[in-house]
């Protein structure tokens, strides 16, 4: 299963959580979230994004399930 990882630009604070949690996944530029790999396909990957997702104080961090 793939999965798409986004970042709600608008919803984002900039707290740095996400980048906390998985630089591999995440940047912060700009005072703001960064995708640094928008498209999921192992196991691991899309478990680490949905642990990120969960804890993000504002809920921007998304994932939805490639070509929804």
């Amino acid at each position: 299963m793939k999965m798409t990882l986004t970042i709600d630009r608008k919803a984002c604070a900039g707290a740095g959580t996400c980048l906390a949690m998985n630089p591999d996944l995440f940047r912060v530029e700009n005072g703001r979230g960064i995708v640094l790999q928008s498209v999921l396909e192992s196991e691991e990957e899309i478990k680490a994004a949905m642990d990120v997702a969960e804890c993000c104080p504002t809920e921007a961090v998304l994932l939805t399930p490639e070509g929804a």
